[in-house]
């Protein structure tokens, strides 16, 4: 929002040849606690000038101040400054302006042409000191800028991100971010970052501090992609829910890389590829489908594509032709090595899973688009995909467990992503992701969370991801489903 603020001026012309002045420029630089000399070089300097904007929004007290002067040469100008009420939940999402509320970053910036006032013009009488004294003509009116009014609940805000900070702390992490959809509308109810910035603080505005990661960071979605490669196998039928899949011996060599579980698993079933993560067995559905089969399906999901959300610094990802894919890759895509997306593309992904293959377009600004869906994906195999996540969370052996939410059924997947330094993937550096559905009887919200490099220990998606997911929803769920929570504490 834009509040009232005042801008310090000076008439360098009158100060600099009018002596006289002397006494109250060495008071207005105690004030300012700027160095006299360096004050009356900025007058010398603009000596010819009958106005000079010295110091921009000003302090209540300084304003006070130097109004004690009353030197007509020293006074103040009405301006509009930006003030951010969110604070640091919020900043790297709303983004901010220059000094002039021209949009630099993030929804501030685009946009800028629906939020930024335009300016009129009018025709004044001056002083002989140059201020001006009467008003002759409005020749054009100034109208304000208009109110964008946000998906984003605020009280759900600053829960993500305060989850987010106690966690990064604890796993030493990089950073770390979380998305929450509502899947009927597709409206954003929370994107936070952490580490943020303060927006009260310009000193702050730099490094990555500023962006939103979680449309801006490109990842490749590791084991988060399993459930959309089971999916395009029953659809083209190259497996079913009885086929069974064996993963002896354990490990699959090629030419210049290895695939291996995180531990021996054996026989495993179509469920257990989700519910296990097992990268052999995805590895070996995807390698089932023709490249053509796989790639169109994965493109189904929006993956390589513009999600069309409208925010500065989102990318499409990355999706290979079918041409262009090795035998190599085919199956390293199956366990979500081989392509890139944002965390937003898994939140799409996700969201047309929860509407048993209905897609709608994510947003956040209210009524930007219509909520008409489209049917995209097969009903039944959607439901049977979303029963075989059911157990990654709610199974004794699923690898989702610590992403429970107590009273609510949560549909997950977890995800552990080697990333790459110096051309290389690096055991000790790891994404560690956690995507969930939750609603009861029917899937009502999509969240998605990742970890950057946690240092406590070997990074995992179901040991570092999963726990903020199922705090996150815990505390959430008790502003978003508040007939259920009447009465508790």
């Amino acid at each position: 929002m834009s509040l009232p603020a005042k801008t310090l001026c000076i008439n360098p012309n009158t100060l600099f040849f009018h002596k006289d002045n002397n006494r109250d420029i060495q008071k207005l630089a105690n004030i300012l606690n700027i160095r006299h000399d360096k004050l009356i070089k900025v007058i010398n300097k603009n000596k010819n000038r009958k106005e000079y904007y010295l110091k921009r929004h000003v302090s209540k007290s300084i304003y006070l101040e130097i109004s004690k002067l009353s030197n007509p040469n020293i006074y103040f100008i009405n301006e509009n400054k930006r003030s951010y009420l969110g604070g640091e939940a919020f900043s790297n999402i709303i983004g901010f302006t220059d000094i002039d509320d021209n949009g630099q970053e993030g929804i501030e910036l685009v946009n800028d042409n629906v939020l930024k006032p335009i300016d009129g013009n009018k025709r004044v009488k001056k002083d002989n000191i140059g201020r001006s004294i009467e008003t002759i003509e409005v020749t054009h009116k100034p109208s304000p800028g208009k109110n964008l009014f946000l998906t984003l609940d605020k009280r759900i805000q600053i829960i993500a991100y305060d989850v987010l900070k106690k966690y990064i702390q604890k796993y030493q992490a990089e950073s770390g971010s979380i998305v929450l959809v509502e899947t009927e509308s597709g409206n954003i109810l929370s994107m936070a970052n952490y580490p943020s910035f303060d927006p009260e603080k310009r000193n702050t505005y730099k490094g990555t501090k500023i962006k939103n990661r979680a449309i801006y960071d490109l990842i490749e979605p590791g084991s988060t992609i399993k459930p959309f490669i089971i999916y395009a196998g029953l659809i083209n039928e190259v497996i079913d829910k009885s086929t069974i899949i064996d993963t002896a011996p354990g490990v699959i060599r090629l030419d210049n890389k290895e695939i291996k579980d995180w531990k021996y698993l054996g026989k495993v079933s179509t469920g257990d590829i989700i519910k296990l993560s097992s990268n052999i067995g995805a590895a070996k559905v995807s390698k089932k489908l023709s490249k053509k089969q796989l790639i169109s399906n994965l493109d189904l999901f929006g993956f390589g594509q513009s999600l069309f959300i409208n925010l500065p610094g989102s990318k499409s990802g990355s999706l290979p032709s079918p041409d262009s894919l090795s035998d190599s890759n085919q199956f390293s895509i199956g366990y979500g090595y081989g392509l890139s997306v944002s965390l937003m593309h898994l939140v799409n992904a996700y969201t047309i899973l929860a509407n048993v293959g209905s897609q709608t377009q994510l947003k956040y600004i209210t009524n930007t688009d219509s909520d008409d869906k489209q049917q995209i994906l097969d009903r039944q195999i959607s439901k049977i995909i979303l029963d075989m996540m059911k157990d990654v969370v709610h199974s004794p052996d699923g690898t989702g467990k610590k992403a429970s939410v107590s009273g609510y059924t949560v549909y997950g997947k977890t995800g552990t992503v080697r990333k790459i330094k110096n051309g290389e993937y690096k055991k000790n550096l790891h994404n560690a992701l956690f995507i969930g559905i939750l609603g009861d009887p029917n899937p009502k919200y999509v969240a998605a969370v990742i970890i950057r490099e946690p240092k406590d220990r070997e990074g995992s998606g179901g040991f570092h991801a999963a726990p903020v997911f199922g705090e996150f929803l815990q505390h959430t769920m008790r502003i978003l489903d508040s007939i259920k929570y009447a009465g508790t504490e």
